[in-house]
């Protein structure tokens, strides 16, 4: 698939996205460093990490690439090459050079990050060691210029459910990402956030999921190279309607004719990274929803 000029300019320059993979009711929405060649886009991870299991279940993805006041958002199917799977190695042999190039130019494109995971090499766990690292490729199916925003500096908010430091690590971070379903596949755009009481409220730059419909939001800092040093959180649940955008206007110090249109998020999960480590918790009032309906 051939992109526009301004979609490969912000390709170009951008070393992160966020990929969303639809995992079961919810979509789950982490950043992955990635590469754009021969029409594909490609990245790789751990075939232990949950984006692997839920790809090969389920392939429909969505990849967001963030360039400030515009990003792009591309859409398709997720392809899952194990090396360590004789059928996967004929299949990239038949696959030609586009493959073996693809790879090429993932490792040029993002040395500073191959340089960062060897140095963090000796603390690895043994699930993301190289000899247990697979390809994912997106098969592109349509590739869309979103709205994006400047997003000023904010004011702390704590995402729910988290351990202390991840949310000690994510409070003053200004830009979240928002992700739904739309048409089977997901969707992700750049968005405002915030959390009052553990009411998580959330503004997507453009588009608007529907009432009732599972979604997510991810907050994420990520070191420019350094894998064991990027801090996230993925809260999963519901959005539900809303029409009160103070409570993100006086977080980011803007009026709240500046905020986008606003839904609540209803928080059932919320996994969290530090590094390597992975936890994946339940919010209380969803526990306690939980409860009364059983």
């Amino acid at each position: 698939m051939k992109l526009t000029r301004e979609a490969n300019a912000i390709l170009g320059r951008t070393s992160i996205g966020m990929l969303a993979l639809r995992s079961g009711r919810l979509p789950l929405v982490n950043p992955a460093v990635f590469s754009f060649a021969g029409g594909s886009l490609w990245m790789t991870t751990s075939r232990y990490a949950a984006k692997t299991i839920i790809a090969k279940r389920d392939p429909r993805a969505a990849f967001l690439v963030d360039g400030g006041e515009r990003a792009v958002l591309l859409r398709g199917g997720l392809e899952v090459f194990d090396p360590l799977k004789v059928s996967n190695d004929i299949r990239a042999v038949l696959e030609g050079p586009s493959f073996f190039l693809g790879m090429v130019g993932y490792a040029l494109r993002n040395a500073p990050f191959v340089a960062g995971y060897a140095l963090d090499l000796a603390r690895l766990p043994r699930e993301w060691m190289p000899y247990n690292r697979v390809v994912l490729r997106m098969r592109l199916g349509d590739a869309d210029i979103v709205k994006g925003a400047p997003f000023p500096s904010a004011q702390a908010a704590r995402v729910p459910a988290v351990p202390a430091e991840v949310s000690r690590r994510l409070a003053g971070v200004s830009r979240g990402y928002a992700c739904w379903i739309e048409g089977g596949l997901p969707v992700v755009r750049p968005a405002f956030w915030e959390v009052d009481h553990g009411q998580v409220s959330v503004a997507p730059t453009s588009g608007r999921p529907r009432s009732g419909a599972p979604g997510a939001l991810v907050v994420e800092s990520h070191h420019r190279f350094r894998p064991s040093r990027m801090v996230g959180a993925c809260v999963r649940g519901s959005f539900a309607a809303s029409n009160d955008g103070a409570a993100i206007a006086e977080r980011y110090g803007i009026e709240v004719a500046e905020v986008p249109p606003v839904m609540d998020l209803k928080p059932e999960r919320v996994t969290s990274w530090r590094g390597f480590s992975i936890t994946t918790a339940v919010p209380r009032p969803a526990r306690q929803l939980r409860v009364a309906e059983g």
